[in-house]
Parts: C-alpha cells; structure tokens; sequence
C-alpha cells in the first residue's frame, strides 16, 4: 500500500492518480471517497483518498474509527490519501479535538503497513518511507 498525506488541496489525489499507473477513468471506476461514500464501499475499492472523511463518519456514528482501520487493513488497498489535520490550531470543541486525535491514530496505522509514504505539498510529492 502507497500512504499519500498532505494539507487540503495540495495534489495528493493528482498524485495517486499519476502512482496508480492507470488512466483517469479506470482510476475513478476503483475509487471510493471519504467524503462521499460510506464506509463499506471502502473495503470494495483499491484507491482510498480523503480516508479522513471515513475517521469523520464513524465518529458523528459513535463508532470506533480504528476498529475500521483494521478492517481495512485486512483487505490492503493500493493508494490511500489522507489530510493531515493535526497540524494548526487545537480546536476549541471536544468533538474536533477527538476527531483530530483519531485521524492522527488512523494515520499511524496506515503509515505502519504502508510500503511507501510520500507527503504532498503544493502539488510536490516527497518520500517519507520506502
């Protein structure tokens, strides 16, 4: 699995379209967004971008975001993009905070089964692992 992360907005999707080594079309038909799509669809896709968005579903659910990790991980996807959110400002809500909290965990999980992980910033991939 190839680990993309980055601030909003700056390639990462680009960038695992361009590692996928398929076209446009093929790389949307095997997509499922964070933001989108629910959860399970996640577990039928081989590139995952704005994982995030999955880590903010299951928390507004009260489900546990790195029970959902794990599952993930047993069916490894290609490509997973994700914001990174930790950094800036500690939120005044104890909902953001938690959230936060979770997507850094989440990170962690990823990161340590990934094979490669690159950080995206202003459309400029650099390798962190691998």
């Amino acid at each position: 699995m190839i680990l993309i992360i980055g601030g909003a907005c700056q390639g990462k999707r680009e960038y695992a379209l361009q590692l996928s080594g398929t076209d446009e079309k093929t790389f949307e038909e095997n997509l499922a967004d964070g933001w989108r799509d629910k959860p399970q669809k996640a577990m039928e896709k081989a590139y995952l971008i704005s994982f995030h968005g999955w880590v903010r579903q299951l928390a507004e659910e009260g489900l546990d975001p790195e029970s959902f990790v794990r599952q993930i991980l047993k069916n490894i996807p290609k490509i997973v993009t994700m914001d990174e959110i930790g950094c800036g400002i500690v939120p005044v809500e104890r909902t953001e905070r938690d959230y936060r909290e979770a997507v850094g965990h989440a990170g962690q999980m990823l990161a340590e089964h990934a094979s490669q992980v690159y950080r995206v910033v202003c459309g400029i991939p650099t390798k962190i692992k691998g």
